[in-house]
């Protein structure tokens, strides 16, 4: 039964915005993952007709102790899993659901009746069936094939290849097309299942979301660099920035859960990574002055927090009402808050490696407290690092960031990049901050060759007209020459 108590305390979260369906089932405080992942879809998916039986029977007035949550998941096992709930170990919520089992199976006949259907599967919300799926995006691992390669396979499998389009809505079966933004990134029709494709178990192709693949493409580190990916697991992230440096240099991928980070080797390794050292550690942990990090110049920090931008299909069914900050239980602000704290913290604390010259910092969550706050209250407490003008952060991107959370200053906003359902991506927040030196060695460059243009361009008008000067000398003379002969 503690299986069934832990599930009732995941739909309480649900309900009060504490995180999403996959956030909270998968964690790593749930035993059973898949387990608890399906009964909370298949209990979502069927949630407003159990509410309906358990209100038509009167069940929880008849049975007093029965918990709601608890008895939405039993009803729904009883009535809508094939296995029911006789299997169950016995005591107080299984007896008590058993006593009233004819009542319950007799309310589901008269709702089926009422509605004119015939099968259960005709009693799932309309909200989930009429929910938008997310594309099924594909990077392309640089490190084992090129995108040519992968298309050309897809295509000996009798997929189209399609032009690349921003509205990715009503996607054809069996087709394929390159992103519109990212160029290692194929996008397929939603439910696409790839996970035992042989490109898949091959390590050539890793099933990424479109908005996960934005921070290490803004990162960018470059061939033979130094990088260190602050809270690593389970590894997406780096095993692009393993691609994108070439598998040269050095990555150094920390993460304080022994598991995730376990993970993390696997895939790194299943990729063809060979320049990522994976350390289980926390990233607070780390001396920035360790000899071993004094060259790193590229950080990826991607920490913990809410997991709120994270779209299921079924996410739509825990509440269809549209999330804001006055939604938020006080709980869960606390929780906001805390996680903001502990954000702004690690970016600092990624500031202070001396050779680090570009941080690149990104959540999966929808909330401002993560995202735009956490900048606000970054930048207030540092004065060596400025956020990276949009023309480095993926400037074909519409979607930026909330410019009234920063007054009179919509410049900060727009160097911000946030991405919702909408966009056909999870919901995701990305920020490149870069250090004030690099950023102004950078412009002296810039400024010097300016200078030096100038002067050469100079130079040569100087010589041009010592020319024109040394021609017209040299024509009198002839003319006076000339003079003289004649006389």
């Amino acid at each position: 039964m503690n299986f069934y108590m832990q599930a009732a305390e995941i739909l309480t979260k649900l309900a009060t915005k504490e995180g999403s369906i996959k956030s909270l089932t998968l964690a790593d405080n749930v035993k059973e993952k898949k387990k608890m992942y399906a009964l909370i879809c298949e209990t979502l998916k069927y949630r407003d007709v159990i509410n309906q039986i358990i209100e038509n029977s009167q069940l929880l007035k008849v049975e007093k102790k029965l918990q709601k949550n608890i008895t939405i998941l039993l009803v729904h096992d009883l009535l809508f899993s094939s296995n029911g709930i006789k299997n169950l170990s016995d005591g107080p919520y299984k007896t008590a659901i058993m006593r009233n089992e004819i009542r319950l199976r007799a309310e589901l006949v008269k709702l089926k009746i009422k509605l004119k259907v015939k099968n259960n599967e005709d009693l799932i919300s309309p909200d989930y069936r009429n929910s938008v799926a997310l594309p099924r995006y594909v990077r392309v691992n640089t490190l084992k094939t090129t995108v040519e390669e992968v298309i050309e396979h897809f295509q000996s499998e009798g997929y189209v290849l399609e032009e690349p389009i921003k509205i990715l809505n009503n996607l054809s079966p069996k087709t394929i097309r390159k992103d519109f933004h990212l160029s290692d990134l194929l996008v397929l029709p939603p439910n696409t299942d790839l996970h035992n494709h042989i490109l898949y178990l091959s390590g050539k192709i890793i099933l990424q979301d479109k908005a996960s693949c934005f921070p290490s493409y803004i990162c960018s580190p470059s061939i033979n660099s130094y990088v260190i990916d602050a809270c690593a697991a389970p590894g997406n992230k780096t095993s692009h920035l393993s691609a994108v440096m070439k598998n040269t240099g050095k990555i150094w991928a920390f993460d304080l859960d022994k598991k995730r980070l376990r993970l993390l080797e696997k895939l790194t390794q299943k990729a063809g990574c060979k320049n990522i050292e994976a350390i289980h550690k926390s990233f607070l942990d780390v001396n920035p002055l360790d000899e071993r990090y004094s060259k790193v110049e590229y950080i990826l920090v991607d920490p913990s927090c809410s997991g709120s931008g994270i779209v299921n299909q079924l996410d739509g069914l825990v509440d269809s009402s549209e999330t804001d900050q006055s939604d938020l239980s006080q709980k869960s602000q606390e929780r906001l808050k805390n996680l903001s704290e502990f954000q702004i913290k690690i970016i600092l604390h990624a500031f202070k490696f001396p050779s680090a010259k570009k941080v690149v910092y990104s959540t999966c969550s929808i909330h401002s407290q993560e995202n735009e706050q956490v900048i606000k209250g970054v930048l207030q407490q540092n004065y060596n690092f400025i956020l990276a003008n949009r023309n480095d952060v993926i400037p074909t991107w519409d979607r930026r960031g909330i410019s009234s959370e920063f007054v009179d200053d919509d410049e900060s906003a727009d160097k911000l990049i946030r991405t919702l359902p909408e966009d056909f991506t999870n919901g995701f927040f990305v920020a490149c901050f870069i250090r004030k030196s690099s950023y102004m060695e950078s412009a002296a460059s810039t400024i010097s060759t300016s200078n030096l243009d100038t002067n050469v361009n100079n130079s040569k008008k100087r010589k041009r007209k010592r020319k024109r000067k040394s021609a017209k000398k040299i024509k009198d003379d002839e003319s006076d020459d000339l003079t003289l002969t004649n006389i």
